[in-house]
């Protein structure tokens, strides 16, 4: 079966999980990247990430898919791949699209109406591919049939963040430094937490090698995310693989997923409670259980996520619709 993945921005965790994609018996596999926008991990080679794969900046010719994969709407490369294929259907009925994209359910204006003011973009394609719940039910809105929405979109390497633990490194966080992810907030409830007795270090990682985090996660005590607005949260499937207890707000759409008895859901912008959650798990809430976080996080492995999109691909080509 030929897979194309027409992409915006590079992350290590897309490479880790094309990679094991590429790895499936009978699966030829091509990524197209837009590197004309700013994406993660920027300080490190596109070849670098994109090691071992067929991959370009440009539509391939000469070459023909049978799933295309393209992210949103947004991006002016997958709307072009996204019209180019919709066209080859008429002459292929068994070549199938599929819409990527992470935005969870919000009631706000612009996304109500894009039901309406996309709707002739979205009928094109056959299938929504989306991270979890929150983004599953904006599908849902969106005029995907509850069938053709497949949940699992982003995923990571998790062999980096198992059986490696130490401890004694605190608090963590690993990310960008944006005003999205409520760093601010996090460093004034650490502030607030130490004025209560806490003892623990924050520490504030951002342009890790992938290959360095496994490491950088196993020193830490507990994983703190306080963002203003996540639509999933990589971070906290590797948290919760290495088997950390895990602090996150409830604007961070993994929660679902990845945050079940293994930490505490707090509400965002609330330094006064972040510092409270942050007291509790240094204190040993009983409650919570970090290493269940171990097999939640297992569904969201780069291996299950291979398997994830052979069966999707597969379900799609033999229903033919």
């Amino acid at each position: 079966m030929k897979v194309l993945f027409v992409w915006s921005g590079l992350t290590g965790y897309m490479g880790d999980c094309w990679r094991e994609l590429a790895k499936h018996a009978g699966v030829e596999l091509k990524v197209v990247v837009d590197l004309g926008e700013k994406w993660f991990g920027s300080q490190f080679s596109p070849d670098d990430v994109l090691r071992e794969l067929d991959w370009t900046q440009q539509l391939p010719h000469n070459w023909s898919p049978d799933v295309v994969f393209t992210v949103g709407w947004h991006n002016k490369l997958c709307r072009i791949a996204t019209l180019k294929y919709s066209k080859f259907k008429t002459l292929d009925s068994k070549l199938k699209l599929i819409c990527c994209f992470d935005m969870p359910w919000e009631w706000k204006l612009r996304k109500v109406a894009a039901r309406f003011v996309l709707w002739r973009y979205l009928r094109r394609f056959d299938a929504a591919f989306v991270p979890g719940t929150s983004a599953a039910r904006y599908a849902r809105w969106l005029g995907f049939a509850e069938s053709k929405v497949f949940k699992g979109l982003f995923a990571t390497n998790t062999r980096r963040f198992e059986g490696c633990r130490k401890g004694g490194g605190g608090f963590l966080y690993v990310g960008r430094d944006a005003p999205e992810k409520g760093i601010d907030v996090l460093r004034t409830a650490h502030e607030i937490y130490r004025t209560k007795g806490g003892n623990w270090p924050l520490k504030i990682v951002n342009g890790v090698s992938p290959d360095d985090l496994g490491s950088v996660y196993a020193q830490a005590d507990c994983f703190v995310l306080a963002s203003r607005w996540e639509p999933w949260g990589v971070v906290l499937v590797e948290a919760a693989a290495e088997g950390l207890p895990i602090i996150c707000t409830d604007r961070c759409g993994a929660r679902h997923e990845v945050v079940k008895g293994n930490g505490i859901v707090v509400k965002a912008g609330d330094a006064d409670i972040l510092a409270t959650a942050m007291l509790k798990v240094e204190r040993g809430e009983p409650n919570i259980n970090p290493g269940l976080g171990r097999e939640l996080s297992k569904p969201y492995s780069s291996e299950a996520w291979a398997d994830r999109v052979v069966d999707i691909c597969n379900s799609l080509v033999e229903q033919g619709s």
